[in-house]
């Protein structure tokens, strides 16, 4: 018994004794702030981790986008530019990740964006066999605009060939586009091609005919009759004669041209009852009825 006390007081003594209390007092002061440590290194690196919605950066520029996002840490990788006619220098048009998905912080934003333009050397006419259609397809495709500025009729050559072009107003030959022609994306084009049919053709003579047969020719022949000058008193217009017409007998014009005449109701000097009808009426009459015999 007595050997029980003794060692009970001994432990007492060490348990508190100075040197024991302040080596306990180290050990439980490493204990608590390893603890400590831990519980705020776990809660970082699960911080970390967790997941953060992709903002919408379609229609920003790369630069605001880069501001917008900056709490998230997301870093901006422009993989490829795109110049588009309108639209400055920058401008986001594709991202990926899509907008709204979830990504970790941090992660890297991939982006096409607005870009220059670069000058575009025009292919070679006979590329496209010359064919207005055909060509300005191919160059709408890196934004080279066009149309037509005139047609000329050439029955040799295709309908809608291209002949030559206009470009801020300076005409181009094919030479000058086989030996190396830049544009840049949104200039604008003017061809002139060909037609099979022309538009142009001569006035007919109407001097001498009476007015009802000069008018049923001009608007046979695609014209118009303009304005009617009456010489003297005209009793009945359409047994009136033409004695003067503008533009004369001959001259080249366009389909639908207004033609004016001067009517007479005598018949004019020089002219004859036969001059009146129309030309070759009677003839075509005639061979009409021998191809029905």
């Amino acid at each position: 018994m007595e050997k029980i006390k003794a060692f009970a007081r001994e432990v007492f003594l060490f348990l508190s004794s100075g040197v024991f209390l302040k080596n306990f007092g180290m050990m439980l002061a490493v204990v608590v702030g390893f603890a400590l440590f831990s519980n705020w290194f776990l809660g970082c690196f699960t911080s970390h981790g967790e997941s953060v919605q992709v903002d919408d950066f379609i229609g920003m520029h790369v630069d605001d986008a880069e501001r917008q996002a900056i709490d998230k840490d997301f870093e901006f990788v422009i993989m490829d530019s795109v110049w588009t006619e309108g639209k400055p220098s920058g401008i986001i048009l594709k991202q990926e990740p899509k907008p709204l998905s979830r990504v970790k912080e941090g992660r890297k934003i991939y982006v096409t964006v607005t870009g220059d333009p670069d000058a575009y050397r025009l292919p070679d006419l006979k590329i496209s066999s010359y064919d207005f259609d055909r060509y300005s397809n191919r160059i709408a495709m890196n934004g080279v605009k066009s149309r037509v500025k005139e047609r000329v009729f050439d029955k040799k050559q295709a309908e809608n060939s291209i002949l030559y072009f206009y470009h801020n107003g300076k005409k181009i030959m094919e030479r000058e586009v086989k030996a190396g022609y830049y544009v840049m994306p949104g200039d604008v084009l003017e061809f002139v091609v060909t037609q099979q049919t022309s538009n142009e053709l001569q006035v007919p003579d109407l001097v001498c005919m009476n007015y009802s047969a000069a008018e049923f020719l001009i608007s046979s022949s695609n014209l118009i009759i303009g304005t009617v000058n009456e010489e003297g008193s005209i009793s009945n217009q359409n047994t009136a004669y033409v004695s003067r017409q503008e533009p004369a007998a001959g001259e080249p014009v366009q389909m639908g041209m207004q033609i004016t005449v001067w009517i007479t109701q005598g018949l004019p000097d020089g002219c004859t009852e036969t001059d009146s009808a129309i030309p070759n009426a009677t003839e075509g009459q005639d061979n009409s009825e021998e191809e029905n015999w």
